[in-house]
């Protein structure tokens, strides 16, 4: 899978949290962070360019994105979700959706395998952001990101309602509970890499500083999908899915 990570450039003030960014490419699973502080990138894969002009290098796997905390907005309301009283089970237990848009058994997999994966340490299960409104608009997102082969893409331009704080984009892996779990997976894999030996002591809040833990990849491997899939300064998750059934996204809140 492929793995990209972005961030501001290095000039970038506290308050300006939405700028140009950059990408890497590594696997399938694509990361995207906008965050303001001093940035960084370099490539995993060698067939991956970076460009520290705002350009973009096309990626395609799991994406990761962090916004400022301020700018996201929860919509609440239409999706049926029940609770099946089961926790840190597999991906098939615990939240049971009915969105109404043919995604519903992979939107649940989705928050399932997150919260089990996250259940593993300790951390607090992220509730299902969920509306007819939100869930459309992450499939837009998804669909969009899809048709133009481009992660990210619909997400970067900061007017849709489900933005969130952050996203993370899985491109090629499908659409189906499987894909979404494989996808997640391997994001969540990236823990056990050297490089991320130290993201679990700063998931309390984000630290671009963080040791012993690359978010973006500037000496080897990224662990940014890691640290965002476990991060305790996200409560809620929402999971869209592309109409042309190989991209999904997952904005975070």
């Amino acid at each position: 899978m492929r793995l990209a990570t972005s961030q501001l450039p290095e000039s970038a003030s506290l308050t300006a949290v939405i700028a140009t960014v950059r990408f890497v490419k590594f696997g399938c699973i694509s990361a995207l962070i906008l965050i303001a502080a001093a940035c960084s990138s370099s490539s995993s894969d060698d067939g991956a360019t970076n460009d520290d002009g705002g350009g973009t290098t096309e990626d395609d796997g799991g994406a990761t994105t962090i916004r400022d905390a301020g700018k996201g907005t929860s919509l609440d309301s239409g999706a049926k979700i029940t609770d099946s009283g089961s926790s840190g089970g597999d991906s098939g237990s615990g939240v049971v959706v009915d969105s109404g848009d043919g995604f519903s058994a992979s939107r649940a997999a989705c928050v399932n395998e997150i919260n089990r994966l996250r259940a593993t340490q300790g951390h607090a299960a992220l509730v299902l952001w969920t509306s007819p409104s939100v869930d459309m608009c992450v499939d837009h997102q998804a669909t969009s990101d899809e048709t133009n082969s481009s992660p990210h893409q619909a997400w970067n331009k900061h007017t849709d309602a489900c933005d969130g704080n952050g996203q993370d984009e899985c491109e090629g892996a499908g659409t189906s509970p499987a894909g979404i779990v494989s996808c997640l997976d391997n994001m969540w894999g990236e823990k056990d890499q050297p490089s991320c030996s130290g993201c679990a002591a700063c998931s309390g809040a984000y630290n671009p500083a963080c040791p012993n833990c690359d978010f973006f990849g500037t000496k080897g491997a990224a662990c940014g999908h890691y640290v965002n899939m476990s991060a305790d300064y996200f409560s809620e998750v929402a999971c869209g899915f592309s109409a042309l059934g190989g991209w999904a996204t997952q904005n975070f809140q």
